[in-house]
């Protein structure tokens, strides 16, 4: 295995773990806006989709969604195999969509493109949200609003913050989006 690719995998390993450093604090700080928790947590995974591109991306979220399963939030609210498949690998997954962009990252790109894979993890959410937590929704109003509400929030929320930090990021740091030859 050549060098660079050894580098890739290590970036791959560290943002996953980084990650889930990052929602364990999350979860520990209870800040809650609207019922809703305040996590920047996919950070680490954006910033690398944005540095190494989708393929490093998509890595580091899914071993982030499996290590959710392992040791996070996820055992609690694993109500069916395929839900828990949804909601974590395969949402956590499509963060690395951030890593969609061309080269090289400017801050328009960091907004866009970091959207483009937050939405992407809360549309899974939502569809989830949907099938398997319909049941939770208040009489008369119907599950697909339901999970809009209640996802739609959490994204949004979310979303603002994890861009946020990752334009501050850009800013004071630019070296942390570029990739050095090695």
């Amino acid at each position: 295995m050549n060098r660079g690719r050894t580098v890739v995998l290590l970036e791959i390993a560290m943002m996953a773990a980084f990650a889930m450093v990052l929602d364990f604090i999350d979860s520990q700080m209870k800040m809650v806006f609207f019922g809703m928790s305040l996590s920047f947590s996919m950070v680490p995974v954006l910033l690398l989709s944005l540095r190494r591109g989708v393929k490093a991306g998509m890595a580091a979220g899914f071993l982030w969604g499996l290590l959710q399963i392992a040791l996070g939030d996820a055992a609690g609210s694993i109500v069916h195999p395929l839900q828990g498949f949804l909601d974590y690998a395969f949402a956590f997954t499509l963060i690395g969509l951030a890593g969609l962009r061309s080269l090289p990252v400017t801050h328009l790109k960091v907004i866009l493109f970091s959207a483009v894979g937050i939405f992407a993890r809360y549309f899974i959410h939502f569809i989830s949200g949907w099938v398997y937590f319909g049941a939770y929704a208040p009489k008369g109003q119907p599950a697909w609003l339901y999970s809009l509400v209640y996802n739609g929030q959490v994204a949004l929320i979310n979303s603002v913050t994890c861009i946020v930090i990752l334009l501050i990021l850009f800013t004071v740091a630019p070296k942390l989006f570029k990739v050095e030859k090695l």
